[in-house]
C-alpha cells in the first residue's frame, strides 16, 4: 500500500509541472578545426580541415564528438572531405606523387596510410588530376570529379574496379558530388544548354539528367537521403527566380523547399536531409553566405542561427552561422563552418517530457504511467528513460516529476 500512496501523491503534486519548450540546443565548436566537411550519419565522427592558425589550413582531422578525441591525419593527405559510417575510411586528397598535382585518395584507420585514387586516363592538370566528394556508408564507393584533358568527367572507384568514368551527360564537363549509402546512385551535375544542370548514375555507371532532355534547368544537387530516394540541390525551376532550394524525387521531380530561401535575392542551396525530414542548408550571394533549417521539412526555411538560439543555444555574439554541411539521420546535430571562424556543432535535444510522453499524444498522463508499467524490468525499451538499461523505479520517478508535462 506504501508504494502505491507514494506513485498517488507524486502525482497530484507533479500535476502543476509543464514543458516550456519541446526541445533544447546546445552550441559547441569543434577543437582547432578549420571547417567541418562531412558527419557520420549517427553524429559520432566528423571530419574537415584543422585550423594552423590565422586561417592557414592545417591538414585533415578526424574528431570523435562522443568521446572528444580529435585525431590529426597523417601526411602526405591535406584534407578530409567525408567519412564512412564507422569512421575507419575517410576520402580526402593528397599530392600525385609524379605530379604533385591533388589527387582524390583514401585513408584508412587500419593502416594510418593514404591510399590515391588515381585518375582517369586523359586527366590533365586542372589544376587537379581528380578530386574527391563522397564516400559509401562502408567506405567501398567513392565518388568525385577528374579530367579528360580539362573536360571535367565525374568518376565512380572502387576497390575492385578503380576509378571509372560515369556516362557524359549535355555538354560534358560532369561530376559527382554525392552517394547513397550502398553506393548505387549518384548525383551532381552536367553542363547542360547553359550551364551546369542537375544530373543522376546509377550502378551501371549510366546516367540521366533530371530535366531531360536538355538539361534547362541550371543548377545541380549537393545532397542526398541515406537510401538514394531524395535528391538535393539548387535549380532555376521557378520562371524569373534565382536557384532555389529543391529537392527531388523520381516521382514527384522538382519540388521548391519552403519558399526556396530566406533571403529572396539569394540563391537557396539544400544540402542534407534527416530521417524525419528536417533539411538543412545554406544561402549564397556573392561571397555571403547565411544557413537555414526546415525543421521536419515543413514550412518556410529558417535561418539557422536564428532557431538554435531561439531553443536556449548560446553562439558567440557576432558570429555567422554561414554553412550548414550535414545533419544527422536523427535530426539531432547540425554541422557547419563558416569564413575563418571555425568548425561547429549545434545539437537539439527533444525535452526530457518528450521521452516520457511514451504514447506520444503530446501530454505526460496516466497512459504513458500505465506503459512504463507494462515495460517494467524489461530492457531496449522506450520506457527506459535514464538510459540505465532497465525499466525501473528510477525510470518512474523520471516519469512522474514531468506529469502533465506538454510535448
Amino acid at each position: 500500500m506504501r508504494n502505491h500512496l507514494s506513485i498517488a501523491l507524486l502525482i497530484a503534486g507533479s500535476a502543476a509541472i509543464s514543458s516550456a519548450h519541446a526541445q533544447t540546443a546546445t552550441f559547441r565548436f569543434i577543437p582547432n578545426a578549420l571547417g567541418a566537411n562531412d558527419m557520420s550519419p549517427d553524429g559520432r565522427w566528423i571530419v574537415g580541415t584543422v585550423d594552423a592558425g590565422n586561417c592557414i589550413p592545417g591538414g585533415g582531422y578526424r574528431y570523435d564528438a562522443l568521446n572528444d578525441i580529435m585525431l590529426m591525419l597523417p601526411g602526405p593527405g591535406y584534407d578530409a572531405y567525408a567519412v564512412s559510417d564507422d569512421g575507419t575510411v575517410i576520402l580526402g586528397a593528397m599530392p600525385d606523387p609524379a605530379t604533385d598535382a591533388e589527387i582524390a585518395a583514401i585513408w584508412r584507420e587500419s593502416t594510418n596510410e593514404w591510399e590515391s585514387l588515381g585518375a582517369l586516363p586523359l586527366a590533365m592538370q586542372c589544376p587537379s588530376l581528380s578530386t574527391a566528394y563522397e564516400l559509401s556508408a562502408d567506405g567501398s564507393v567513392a565518388v568525385g570529379l577528374s579530367w579528360e584533358g580539362c573536360n571535367g568527367r565525374g568518376f565512380r572507384w572502387t576497390e575492385a574496379n578503380g576509378m571509372e568514368e560515369l556516362e557524359v551527360l549535355a555538354n560534358g564537363s560532369n561530376r559527382a558530388s554525392v552517394v547513397s549509402a550502398d553506393g548505387s546512385v549518384m548525383a551532381g551535375f552536367a553542363q547542360g544548354s547553359f550551364d551546369r544542370t542537375p544530373a543522376i548514375w546509377g550502378a551501371s555507371l549510366n546516367g540521366e539528367l533530371a530535366d531531360p532532355p536538355n538539361g534547362n534547368v541550371v543548377g545541380e544537387f549537393f545532397g542526398i537521403s541515406d537510401d538514394g530516394s531524395v535528391l538535393l540541390g539548387a535549380a532555376t525551376v521557378e520562371e524569373g527566380s534565382n536557384g532555389r532550394a529543391v529537392k527531388w524525387t523520381s516521382e514527384g521531380g522538382f519540388e521548391v523547399i519552403g519558399d526556396g530561401s530566406v533571403f529572396s535575392a539569394w540563391v537557396g542551396q539544400a544540402i542534407d536531409i534527416a530521417d524525419n525530414g528536417t533539411i538543412v542548408g545554406f544561402d549564397v550571394f556573392l561571397t555571403n553566405r547565411q544557413a537555414w533549417i526546415q525543421p521536419k521539412g515543413e514550412g518556410d526555411l529558417q535561418q539557422l542561427r536564428g532557431y538554435a538560439t531561439g531553443l536556449g543555444a548560446e553562439i558567440p555574439p557576432g558570429l555567422q552561422i554561414e554553412v550548414a554541411q550535414a545533419i544527422s539521420t536523427d535530426g539531432s546535430r547540425i554541422i557547419g563552418h563558416g569564413f575563418c571562424s571555425g568548425g561547429w556543432i549545434i545539437d537539439i535535444q527533444e525535452s526530457p517530457a518528450c521521452a516520457a510522453d511514451l504514447n506520444g499524444d503530446g501530454v505526460v498522463d496516466g497512459a504513458d504511467l500505465a506503459s512504463l508499467l507494462a515495460a517494467w524490468g524489461s530492457t531496449n525499451n522506450p520506457a527506459d528513460l535514464n538510459g540505465d538499461g532497465v525499466v525501473d523505479g528510477a525510470d518512474l520517478a523520471s516519469l512522474l516529476s514531468l506529469w502533465n508535462a506538454t510535448c
